[in-house]
């Protein structure tokens, strides 16, 4: 029995320097790998942040005295991690219940001014030393300075200088520039260029008719 309970004694003893020398032993780092990926990424919000859908309503362009143009604008909010472009396309105009021409002119996309009337990029989280840039050139489409000024009641939107409807007929690039956003989302309140597109026409004795529209479509692009 003695022998026994040596034995059973030596049989544990070894069993539990097995075990403390496995625990010594035994791997006490680790490492652990984060992986993923940043892409390319821009974005064309209104003010809200939300898609863009917006109406600008001329309303009814009764010919008056004067120079006055109707106009209208809608603000975008532009995002982008690297250089972006900016390119527009407006349907043709849309009639509904056009009158009898009777020799004269019906309105049409050359009497529409478009183009870009103002640029804010001050936010604090807009990238280091960025640049916005209009097309210009013929025609021009900016118009931070003002709209053409009317002569003798017509329409003083010249073509081949001064952008209108018909000079994006195609998909037509009308604003460019170097990153915009250093951080943030789009949910994010500064880090964002401020973009305001106008509409204005000289109201004219064009054809009658009960309403006309154009779509006009932005898209925001990374080349």
């Amino acid at each position: 029995m003695k022998r026994r309970a040596a034995l059973r004694a030596v049989l544990f003893a070894g069993i539990a320097f097995f075990l403390y020398t496995q625990t010594c032993l035994a791997q006490t780092t680790g490492t652990l790998t984060v992986t993923g990926t940043n892409p390319t990424s821009v974005s064309a919000t209104n003010t809200s942040d939300s898609n863009i859908s917006a109406t600008i309503a001329l309303g009814t362009l009764t010919p008056a005295t004067g120079s006055s143009l109707v106009s209208g604008s809608v603000q975008v909010r532009l995002r982008s991690n690297k250089a972006y472009t900016l390119s527009a396309q407006a349907t043709a105009l849309n009639f509904s219940s056009p009158g009898a021409a009777d020799g004269g002119n019906a309105i049409s996309a050359d009497d529409i001014g478009f183009g870009v009337t103002a640029i804010d990029a001050t936010g604090a989280n807009v990238a280091t030393a960025h640049t916005d840039t209009i097309v210009g050139g013929t025609p021009s489409f900016d118009y931070r300075s003002g709209w053409p000024a009317v002569a003798n009641g017509l329409t003083p939107f010249v073509a081949g200088t001064n952008a209108t409807l018909n000079n994006i007929s195609a998909n037509t690039q009308v604003l460019s520039g170097s990153r915009i956003s250093s951080k943030g989302n789009i949910s994010t309140n500064n880090n964002f260029v401020l973009v305001t597109f106008g509409i204005a026409t000289l109201p004219q004795y064009f054809t009658p008719n009960s309403g006309f529209s154009s779509t006009i479509t932005l898209t925001v692009a990374a080349p």
